[in-house]
Order: C-alpha cells, then structure tokens, then sequence
C-alpha cells in the first residue's frame, strides 16, 4: 500500500484481491473461526469502498462526461482507470444480488473484488449455482482460486451442453426472417462468424448487386437472466451508436416493450440525443 496528497493509494492486485475483515487474507481454505469480528459486518472491501465513493460522482455527469470523469477520479486514487471501471462492475453486481434478503446476508461487499467477478461470471449463465457459490464464499469455502476454478469448470459444462449457443440460434433464427422481410428487397448477410476486421453484427443488409453493406442489426444479449441484461443495457446502447458511424442505418432488436422503455429511460438519463440508429421490437416467439 502506498501513500500520496490524496491519502492512501491501493495497488491494482491489491484491489482485486483484498477483503474486509470477515474475508481472511487470501482467501484461506480452512474454516474460518466462529468468533467474529463486532465490526465485521460493516467492513468493506478496498473496491467496495473506492466503488461506492466514485458511483455518486459519476452518475451526476452526463453520457459524454463520464469518461473523463471516471480517468479524473481513477488518477486522484492513484490507479488505473480500468480498475475503477471493474470496481463499479462488481458494486452493480453487488446491488442486484443485495435485493434478495438473503444475498444482503452474505455480505459480498466485504469480498476480494476477484471473487465477485468470479460470481458474477457465473451468474451470467447459471444463476442458481452462482449463488449457492457466493454462500460457500461468505462461509471462508472457497479461495479465489478455487472460486475461479469451480466457475470455469461450469462454464465448460455449460457450453458442453449448448445452453448459450442454443439460446443465440434461437433467437437469430426468429430475428433473422422478420428482418428480412422488412428488407425484402435487399441481400442479407447472416453469418454467425466473421472477419476480425468486421464489425461484430447479428445481420447487415445492402442493396442487390451493391458492394457496400448499409444496414446492420444487432440484438440485445440473449440472456437467460434479467439482471445481467441490465449490466450490460448501456453497452448495447453504445456499441449502436458507434455501428452508426460505419453503417447507414442500425437496428438495435429488443425483446419485449419494457425492455424498449428500459433503453429509452437510459438514454434520458445519459441525454443522449438525436442517436443514429433504431430501437426494433422483436419478440422471442411469433
């Protein structure tokens, strides 16, 4: 640990893997003493702290501000900004967990900032198994290490038996022929895989016989949960208006009207104006 003018500054591995008192350091494997700490439950985790600081100050800035905004506090903190954007990731992560009763029982603010990127990579595709993980955490079970381990292990299985490839096809193969009936007169490209030099869209369009590609369709997720669509709403968003930039016209598919109002009322809040591309209601079945 390190200090300066803006007082204690805390090493990139530090906040990874450093944990307020109820969490032993790294994370042992032995089971932790049944004595604990008075304090305890209202210690928090280096990330959780710096997260918490910083989550005000930046929600009060405009879409156009925040990154700025975020390198300023991330420099007056004395680290890299990719740490703090990580910091905020697991406070969001932490605060849909926190509206269940029992995931506020466990605690998870006072864990290694590692350990809630293990879970919630975990909760992405098994939300179940995910938190029944985050209680063998709070219960000194698992190590980071061996968090990690256990996750990549689901993961495996997970894709072994297709649940997110299967979810992605289903979704294109409804998505794909509504789109193409919209742009009946255009040539359709929907292939899955494409060049690294390709923007990475679900379909793009252009007209017969032209060379150049000047629609492009994207999908939010598919998710097999809500609360992971709703980390990453903001980054569909932005990831549209940057297709906007390369294509003509881009369509971002939503899956149900709330969704849609969810989209809108984000943009409202990060005043975002005038976007270059097209929200499209598309449900999962006809």
């Amino acid at each position: 640990m390190k200090h300066s003018r803006f007082g204690m500054i805390h090493t990139e591995s530090a906040l990874e893997t450093q944990s307020a008192l109820r969490y032993p350091r790294g994370m042992a494997s032995t089971a932790p003493s049944t004595r604990r700490d008075p304090t305890s439950r209202r210690r928090r985790a280096a990330w959780a702290e710096l997260a918490t600081a910083a989550k005000p100050k930046l929600e009060g800035l405009r879409f156009g501000e925040r990154e700025d905004g975020l390198r300023r506090l991330a420099e007056a903190r004395g680290i890299n900004p990719q740490s703090l954007r990580r910091a905020l990731a697991a406070l969001r992560f932490v605060e849909t967990l926190e509206a269940n009763r029992f995931s506020r029982r466990l605690m998870l603010r006072s864990a290694p900032m590692a350990a809630i990127e293990h879970l919630a990579r975990w909760y992405g595709y098994d939300r179940a198994a995910a938190l029944r993980a985050a209680r063998l955490l709070a219960e000194g079970r698992h190590t980071i290490a061996s968090l990690g381990t256990a996750e990549a292990a689901a993961r495996s299985a997970a894709q072994a038996q297709g649940i997110g490839r299967s979810l992605v096809r289903r979704c294109r193969a409804r998505v794909g022929p509504v789109l193409q009936a919209q742009f009946k007169d255009y040539e359709m490209d929907s292939r899955a895989g494409r060049h690294p030099d390709e923007p990475a869209v679900d379909f793009r369009f252009r007209p017969t016989g032209a060379a150049r590609w000047t629609i492009a369709a994207i999908i939010i997720g598919p998710y097999l949960d809500r609360d992971r669509r709703e980390i990453r709403l903001g980054d569909w968003i932005v990831k549209a208006i940057g297709l906007g930039t390369i294509y003509e016209q881009v369509i971002l598919v939503v899956p149900s009207a709330g969704i849609k109002k969810e989209c809108l009322a984000w943009m409202r809040v990060n005043d975002v104006r005038g976007a270059s591309f097209t929200l499209q209601l598309i449900t999962p079945e006809p």
